[in-house]
């Protein structure tokens, strides 16, 4: 797939580029929405595209994964894909606006006439004039922005032209559904992502569809129901979602030193902390989200956007990564049920999507051992690979290239022309993150680094013998009347959103 930040766009401290590629607002012939990187001036000819290196506010960019061809091998096509996708882009989710945003904010408006005094750092001489771009938080916290419907809509357009052919087949069947947790950012993605993959909306209702076109199914987050829900960290009750914030909070406090010495001795009287410059990261993202800009993205150098990066990597590592111990306990339902559907002699549609939040993609990674640090190391401490006292700068946790706006893992069965020289089945998987293939630790013998059908099913039961009691390791009740390791949906057992 051709990444979604392939026109490059300079601005301020940009390398040069060619005037005709200024009018580029196409790719592949699918009009992409924000797609102007912040590219800071480096030794390097392509420069530091800041906005590859947000982790979770990143708008979407194919992940450069390990140098695999993006398409099939060739002699093989794929038979079957299923697809989990986050979210696309939202203003800014809860947390972060009420712990860094907000109080940032208010500490630049209450700053009042001195706020002409940043004009002594003329990279942050912007602050004097500047307004939020979240002006109602109660409107749009949590909530998509508007290139957040037409980013989705052009990722279904860009997978639509990954798969002409099942496509098609989906078109002509008398009914295809796409699943999608109850919140409304994952609904108001799921939407507008049909629509590219279609031409044409979905029906939405609460069920396995009936009728004929393109349904969109919504599962119910309600707490109760263990493993058969798209948002699982919600159901677990032993899970912690806080995890990480201590080691975050760690390195944020030692990254930040040289930024608030460099702003406050231009600045002193506005008393920059680590959190302030924290905030003001972040809405380089959000800003340009929701404006297609942000000067903030300006303010700073490509290693305190390196810090900044970190900084979210050891937050997720320790919550939603391989620091966290339920992880991919969290992640074996949806690899379970994608797994029976790769496998199936006849599989109810060619193409599966499911829409969901930004925790569940990195659950899936680690169910399947893909980007562990630790994974070739003889250390017995695997969070020793993520230091907070300096960044590692050799890990394969780069959330940046994870869990996008818009990021999504693929499982895909290839079938292949028999008698491949070499290859002794015809039937292969393919793991895809962000587009990008990443092969299978112990399992990519096959054509293009991919992964025996029968040494793919063999892998996955081996993990979830390991990982898989969902019931037991979340201290769910067994008892309980939605007590359940397997994630159903994809067979129709659909819970039920209440209507509103």
């Amino acid at each position: 797939m051709t990444t979604l930040l392939a026109l490059l766009i300079t601005r301020t401290y940009a390398t040069p580029v060619s005037r005709a590629l200024l009018n580029i607002r196409n790719v592949d012939g699918v009009e992409i929405p924000h797609v102007r990187p912040e590219v800071l001036g480096t030794n390097s000819t392509e420069g530091f595209n800041i906005l590859e290196h947000l982790a979770g506010i990143s708008p979407y960019f194919d992940s450069p994964g390990v140098s695999l061809p993006k398409q099939p091998p060739p002699s093989c096509h794929v038979r079957t894909a299923a697809y989990i996708i986050r979210h696309s882009n939202i203003y800014a989710n809860d947390f972060d606006y009420e712990q860094y945003i907000q109080p940032f904010t208010q500490k630049v408006f209450d700053f009042g006439s001195q706020r002409q005094n940043f004009s002594a750092l003329p990279q942050l001489a912007f602050l004097a004039n500047w307004s939020t771009p979240i002006t109602n938080a109660t409107e749009q916290v949590e909530k998509l922005t508007p290139s957040g419907e037409t980013s989705a809509q052009a990722l279904g357009k860009l997978i639509a032209g990954l798969y002409p052919q099942l496509i098609e087949t989906a078109s002509n069947a008398s009914v295809f559904n796409v699943w999608t947790s109850e919140a409304e950012r994952a609904i108001d993605s799921a939407t507008p992502f049909i629509e590219g993959l279609f031409g044409k909306s979905p029906n939405v209702q609460n069920t396995t569809a009936t009728s004929a076109g393109p349904t969109l199914v919504r599962v119910s987050d309600n707490e109760t129901l263990s493993a058969n829900t798209l948002v699982p960290h919600e159901t677990c009750p032993n899970f912690d979602s806080a995890a990480g914030s201590n080691q975050s909070m760690t390195w944020i406090n030692t990254y930040t030193v040289p930024i608030i010495q460099r702003f406050n001795v231009a600045i002193p009287t506005f008393n920059f902390t680590a959190l302030d410059i924290y905030a003001m990261q972040q809405l380089c993202g959000y800003e340009t989200v929701i404006t297609n800009s942000s000067e903030f993205c300006k303010a700073f150098e490509p290693d305190d956007w390196l810090g900044f990066e970190y900084a979210n990597d050891l937050m997720y590592w320790y919550s939603l990564g391989y620091g966290q111990t339920l992880s991919p306990t969290l992640g074996i339902p949806w690899l379970n049920a994608t797994t029976a559907l790769l496998t199936s002699p006849t599989p109810s549609q060619p193409l599966y999507f499911s829409f969901t939040h930004r925790e569940e993609p990195p659950f899936i990674l680690t169910a399947l051992n893909l980007f562990n640090n630790s994974a070739y190391s003889a250390n017995s401490n695997i969070n020793s690979t993520m230091p907070t006292t300096e960044i590692n700068y050799l890990r394969a946790w780069k959330t940046s290239e994870i869990l996008p706006f818009l990021g999504h893992v693929a499982l895909e069965r290839l079938e292949c022309e028999p008698d491949i020289p070499s290859f002794t089945t015809d039937s292969y998987v393919r793991a895809l993150v962000n587009s990008a293939p990443i092969p299978i630790p112990g399992c990519q013998s096959g054509p293009g680094a991919s992964c025996p059908l029968g040494e793919f099913m063999r892998y996955v039961e081996e993990r979830s013998q390991t990982y898989g009691d969902f019931v037991g390791l979340c201290g769910i009740d067994s008892g309980s009347g939605n007590a359940t390791n397997t994630l159903g949906i994809y067979q129709g057992n659909v819970p039920q959103v209440p209507d509103s």
